[in-house]
């Protein structure tokens, strides 16, 4: 009974992790912000900040840099405090929508309120289309 007990522990533990770390958002939609058009995949699970669009806006463009591959643009913070160690998440689609790859990327630096600081993520390929979201952020008060 113990080793139960102890397993329900540590599940719960791993669960709360999860829940601090930045949460389960089941609606994609809601979390999509870009310049660029992408579709489809509004039924898979996402695991940023759920609410995070209206944080940050996000414009990118598929780019590259000495023949490799990369997204790149800028996130704007359209929120209160000043944030830094944003990571955004790039998902190459498919030309049907679906997600054939994920990237993770850092926007550099302190991210002031009302400034767009600018980021690149390299990937591994060129994909039809890209989706390009906020994952998670610090934020930090008495900035300034």
């Amino acid at each position: 009974m113990r080793g139960a007990s102890r397993a329900a522990v540590t599940c719960a533990v791993a669960v709360l992790m999860q829940a601090c770390a930045g949460g389960m958002e089941t609606d994609r939609a809601s979390s999509v912000s870009s310049t660029s058009s992408a579709s489809g995949g509004a039924s898979t699970p996402s695991y940023g900040i759920y609410g995070v669009d209206s944080y940050f806006k996000v414009e990118w463009q598929p780019d590259e840099r000495r023949g490799k591959p990369m997204v790149s643009g800028y996130v704007t913070n359209q929120w209160g405090l000043a944030t830094r160690n944003v990571r955004v998440r790039v998902e190459a689609l498919d030309a049907a929508g679906n997600v054939r790859a994920n990237y993770i990327g850092y926007v550099n630096g302190v991210v002031p309120p009302g400034s767009r600081v600018y980021f690149e993520v390299p990937v591994e390929a060129k994909a039809p289309s890209y989706r390009v979201t906020v994952l998670s952020f610090d934020p930090i008060q008495g900035f300034g």
